[in-house]
């Protein structure tokens, strides 16, 4: 069985490697490395911060029990806070036990009270907050398939204004958009643009890791892309992602072609008829897709990604 795997993986990187997607030079992502620590919020452009952590083995402060993670550190989604005169815009809330670490985190920088929520898509560590500032009466702005998926999953926290394809918020003179360009990691995901900064937050469409793609939430590996690539139609010179660093526009290109360097290599390895059984574990997903050449063998989302593989396998094989 060992010396069939092996003829098998030989086959598909030397198809890989006659279609010109094997080894590149510049492809690996060096991805942040965390160390434990607590809640901060830090400055992206004036007027502009966004808070990260808390920083642990698990997205919350300590691991469940029986789930002593994975040895890496993790974090719930970032959250970009827009200071103006009238108050502040919030871009996402992280998980509700840990919304007054959140506040308390805000409060270091401004006093301001929060008037606006935004959110980037459902996941639940990025907008499980969202039931504490519905019952504060603020307002959550969020794409409508946003909405839908809170109403399917019976999550609590649901947005209660929603928008199409783009909306459009204005408090205190300062100016904020959002814009949902497609389908990638959900099929809601939205950008949300401080044009005036020319800053955006990109939730989890790309992060400081592998991307993870949610079938059940509407993702497409092929649709991700097309969004990421329209992403790149904005004018904007720095990204907060979903997770990790801030990116300047060239590390967001950069991804892109990560993202389309692994499609094809998954299309390919389809179209040859390499058993889907053969990607059942973490070590034969990171063979085989050569996960170690774009930086993503070992990221905080390696493991979701993986788990996701059979269908990203199912729609490449369908592919044209």
């Amino acid at each position: 069985m060992r010396i069939t795997i092996a003829l098998a993986l030989g086959a598909v990187f030397a198809l890989l490697t006659a279609t010109g997607i094997g080894q590149q030079p510049g492809l690996r992502q060096e991805v942040e490395v965390l160390q434990p620590g607590p809640m901060r919020i830090d400055p992206v452009k004036e007027g502009l911060f966004v808070v990260r952590g808390p920083f642990s083995p698990c997205m919350r402060s300590t691991c469940p029990p029986g789930r002593p993670g994975d040895g890496l550190m993790h974090e719930s989604g970032d959250i970009a806070v827009r200071v103006t005169p009238d108050g502040l815009i919030l871009v996402d809330d992280k998980f509700t036990d840990q919304l007054a670490d959140v506040l308390a985190t805000i409060r270091t920088v401004t006093s301001l009270p929060v008037r606006y929520m935004l959110n980037t898509h459902h996941h639940g560590d990025h907008v499980s907050g969202n039931v504490n500032f519905r019952q504060m009466g603020i307002d959550i702005i969020a794409h409508r398939n946003i909405r839908e998926n809170f109403l399917r999953t019976k999550a609590p926290g649901e947005p209660n204004i929603t928008f199409a394809d783009q909306g459009s918020l204005h408090l205190g003179g300062v100016d904020v958009q959002m814009f949902h360009l497609g389908r990638g990691h959900t099929n809601g995901d939205t950008i949300v643009y401080f044009p005036d900064l020319k800053a955006i937050h990109m939730g989890d469409l790309v992060i400081d890791g592998a991307p993870v793609i949610d079938y059940a939430g509407g993702g497409s590996a092929i649709e991700f892309v097309k969004t990421i690539e329209r992403i790149l139609t904005i004018d904007f010179d720095v990204a907060i992602p979903g997770h990790g660093k801030l990116f300047t526009k060239d590390e967001v290109r950069a991804y892109l072609v990560r993202f389309q360097t692994m499609n094809q290599r998954m299309r390919e390895l389809a179209k040859s008829g390499f058993p889907k059984d053969r990607l059942q574990t973490l070590d034969q997903v990171l063979a085989v897709l050569g996960l170690s050449d774009l930086g993503w063998e070992n990221t905080v989302s390696t493991a979701t990604f993986r788990g996701g593989v059979g269908r990203y396998y199912d729609e490449m094989a369908a592919a044209p």
